[in-house]
């Protein structure tokens, strides 16, 4: 079973490659706010008040993104090897071999991962935190920076534990489904809310409930603005839980804006965005939390800095490494994510693009279309995101409004140029196999299917 498990994993070393570099960066960034905290228990005193504080605002923003973003990318690298867990089931391997054959990829990428991660954050948690904390007082640039047993443990615990969650599920489908079933359909998973979203989604309602009725009843500005940047945070896991009801509804719905006799390529790509849901929603997904995120909290900033300050107190200001400390690993994230799930889903796109050369499409079009599709995955991630931003605003702008008047103020730029460098990455990772294997032949193609 071992043997089986590593040849598949030298064979379709794409997928689990992604699902290694995603756990590698979400562990490095969630290892430079957990560093925060074993420092702080090792110096003890106002340091630990003062780190603990720090790494509770980099774990907020940095956590859900790495969770979602994991999660997502192991589901998705469970699905890309569905036709050839069929052919083992064809070969005679059990469904509880399949299964555990499966989860034990899963638990090795999660792993691996998490070491990658931890390595990284014991080099880059010291700089990246001293350079943070630099035009601070209280000396601690002078602290060295632990990463410690408890770094380790979370680094590599949490990336197995969320690597396993994000695949247990399809790893089970895996072993189910039916041989022929799973050869003739890549998205077997049904396209509807299980119980454990359905559940997720009423825990995430109720957090985004109890934060905005929090909000409505502040009455000072530090109750606010201890209050307000988890309301994004909130929202945004309320629109990833519901995510496989409502990603498909908004790409179709934007989507379908632009007629099909806009292009053949324009129709192709519009239609494989809506097939291939399960690549879709990896794709989307940490753009989607990225720019949710980030702009979400400079959302907060831009409504109510001009209130705030009209009172005579200070708004949030951020310097440009507490930008890189807080939000250092949910921008990566996000633009890596999406680029990465392009590139694990590089063989399926292969044989999708060959099937339609051999049936007449042109090469510029078999190309429009790969990139046009990144685009498709982009634009829906931003229009969630925005549904994020113009919530946060107008929740933020009635909770000052309790002392001082407010306008509702979106800060669409912050959350746009996540969403611009994630297209230029996705774009570009599309195009270059795409272009590459424009070099070969369709039959040599077909033939490697």
């Amino acid at each position: 079973m071992i043997g089986l498990a590593v040849s598949e994993l030298r064979a379709g070393w794409e997928a689990w490659v992604g699902l290694v570099l995603v756990s590698t960066v979400a562990a490095l960034a969630c290892g430079v706010g957990v560093s925060m905290i074993e420092t702080g228990l090792i110096a003890g005193g106002q340091y630990l008040e003062g780190f603990s504080g720090a790494a509770g605002a980099v774990l907020t923003f940095t956590a859900p993104a790495g969770v979602v973003v994991t999660a997502a990318v192991a589901r998705l690298a469970v699905n890309l090897g569905q036709p050839t867990y069929a052919r083992w089931r064809l070969a005679g391997v059990s469904p509880g071999q399949t299964a555990a054959v499966v989860l034990t990829q899963v638990f090795g990428s999660g792993a691996a991962g998490g070491v990658l991660g931890y390595g990284l954050a014991s080099v880059l948690a010291g700089p990246t935190i001293h350079s943070a904390f630099e035009e601070g007082s209280g000396g601690y640039t002078e602290i060295p920076i632990v990463t410690g047993p408890l770094t380790l443990a979370v680094c590599v615990g949490g990336s197995i534990v969320v690597a396993l969650l994000g695949g247990a599920r399809a790893a089970r489908s895996a072993a189910r489904t039916p041989a022929l079933a799973a050869l003739r359909e890549p998205e077997i998973e049904g396209k509807r809310m299980r119980w454990w979203r359905w559940l997720a989604l009423g825990v995430a309602v109720a957090a985004a409930a109890w934060c905005g009725t929090a909000l409505a009843g502040v009455g000072s500005v530090s109750q606010f603005f201890s209050l307000a940047p988890i309301l994004p945070v909130t929202l945004t896991l309320v629109l990833v839980a519901a995510g496989p009801a409502l990603y498909p509804l908004v790409l179709r719905g934007w989507s379908a804006l632009i007629p099909a006799r806009a292009g053949a390529a324009w129709y192709l790509a519009r239609h494989e965005a809506n097939y291939h849901l399960s690549r879709s929603t990896a794709a989307i997904t940490p753009l989607f939390t990225g720019a949710a995120l980030f702009g979400g909290l400079y959302t907060v900033a831009a409504t109510s800095n001009p209130a705030v300050q009209a009172l005579g107190s200070s708004g949030i200001t951020l310097a440009a490494s507490q930008v890189v400390l807080m939000f250092g690993g949910p921008i990566l994230l996000a633009v890596y994510g999406a680029a990465v799930v392009l590139f694990m889903s590089n063989r399926t796109q292969g044989a999708e693009q060959a099937l339609l050369r051999a049936t007449g499409a042109e090469a510029r079009t078999v190309i429009a279309a790969a990139a046009l599709q990144a685009v498709i995955h982009v634009g829906t991630a931003m229009l969630l995101a925005c549904l994020v931003l113009v919530t946060t605003a107008a929740v933020s702008a009635l909770a000052l409004s309790n002392f001082t008047p407010s306008t509702p103020i979106v800060d669409f730029a912050h959350a746009g140029s996540i969403g611009a460098i994630g297209c230029a990455l996705t774009v570009t990772a599309t195009l270059l196999p795409v272009a590459a294997r424009g070099r070969r032949s369709v039959r040599t193609q077909l033939a490697a299917v």
